[in-house]
């Protein structure tokens, strides 16, 4: 039986949206802490993708589930930054391999530990029942709107 949702009951949506809100905020302090303050929230859609290969743009692009136009401008920026390269393709001179610098990496790593503070802190507060059972509802759900492969593999497609 569906429980009837009270007047005073916070839309689910927003609640996944203010928690997001709230992920983000704390990723971007922890960016700031570790030195790394022009690291922007988009880019980490592309680090995640790239976390384990290089991938040509059209790769980057497909991936992320955006067109050619819309990665080459978060690209460029992270480049500028310093967060990414573009390496010569094997085999072909026209085409460029895009991987992350050791910048890119420590982004990374901060970006990991930060969620792992995150999860802890919950876990110290709501116990260990209470967040696996979050992290289920949230996984069945991401499974409901075929995002499985991606959350398992470690990466998300943007919102930008």
């Amino acid at each position: 039986m569906i429980r009837q949702r009270e007047p005073s009951d916070p839309d689910l949506a927003i609640l996944v949206v203010a928690a997001t809100r709230g992920v983000v905020d704390r990723l971007q302090e922890a960016m700031r802490v570790a030195g790394l303050a022009e690291m922007r929230p988009p880019f980490g859609f592309v680090i995640r993708a790239l976390a384990e290969t290089g991938l040509t743009l059209t790769e980057l692009a497909e991936r992320l589930g955006v067109t050619k136009q819309a990665a080459i401008k978060v690209v460029d920026e992270m480049e500028a930054n310093g967060f990414v390269e573009r390496r010569p393709a094997p085999g072909d001179r026209r085409s460029k391999i895009l991987a992350l610098t050791e910048r890119g990496r420590d982004v990374r790593r901060t970006a990991l530990a930060a969620s792992h503070r995150i999860e802890d802190e919950l876990r110290a507060d709501l116990g260990d029942a209470d967040v696996d059972a979050a992290r289920r509802v949230l996984l069945r759900f991401v499974e409901a709107v075929g995002g499985r492969d991606d959350v398992h593999a470690g990466r998300a497609r943007p919102v930008w």
